[in-house]
């Protein structure tokens, strides 16, 4: 595939994410796809461009506005092993309370063949005394201690939390405000995005798509 179809695709992606941003819990957002050092490889996140390599935190809409909440994303996107299907190499969403704030609240990342941990998993920046003092004496490999080192694991390559998930959730908890069809916009979104992990995780296990498929015909 030329890079101009890549390029293409990858702007596409970034119009599918900027739409369901501004049709959900934020206003005027603007997302970018942006080439990379690395060939073959396109970023895409808020205020993206080939000058500036970092996105820029998405400011939510909240109840109360003197209580801001900034949302974080990332996307690293490339073409899959085949050169056929565009592909999330790596990801980011996270959740802070100013733009520029040196850490996260709590963050999900999404590392495409990540070795050391899981390569979909939740950090939260705080403290747990007694689980600190367990890493502290069991964790021999890891230089750093505090719970926000620890990677919790959340559902692996073809069954991490969309973004649509991580904004439901901050929707269901109030800490932001949504717009009017926030749902509907949520649930098409991510069926679209559960649709392509299907496809994937079926070209990737023809045998047990072809297993199942006879299962249900015998039924």
């Amino acid at each position: 595939m030329a890079r101009s179809d890549l390029e293409r695709r990858a702007r596409r992606f970034a119009e599918t994410v900027q739409h369901l941003l501004n049709s959900t819990v934020a206003d005027h957002v603007n997302v970018q796809a942006a080439a990379t050092s690395d060939a073959g490889v396109f970023s895409v996140g808020p205020g993206l461009s080939a000058r500036n390599p970092r996105a820029r935190p998405v400011k939510m809409r909240t109840a109360d506005p003197t209580v801001p909440v900034f949302l974080d994303v990332f996307f690293m996107l490339s073409l899959d092993t085949e050169g056929e299907f565009l592909t999330v190499r790596s990801s980011s969403f996270g959740v802070r309370g100013a733009p520029d704030e040196a850490q996260a609240w709590f963050h999900y990342d999404y590392e495409r063949d990540k070795a050391g941990y899981a390569e979909a998993h939740l950090q939260i920046v705080g403290r747990h005394e007694k689980l600190e003092r367990a890493m502290s004496t069991l964790s021999r490999r890891r230089k750093r201690k505090g719970l926000g080192d620890m990677h919790f694991p959340v559902g692996g390559r073809r069954f991490r939390p969309a973004l649509e998930d991580v904004i439901e959730s901050l929707i269901e908890e109030e800490l932001v405000e949504p717009k009017e069809g926030w749902e509907k916009e949520l649930e098409r979104s991510r069926r679209e995005f559960r649709d392509i992990q299907l496809r994937a995780a079926i070209r990737r296990a023809p045998d047990v798509a072809g297993q199942a498929l006879a299962d249900l015909a015998r039924r």
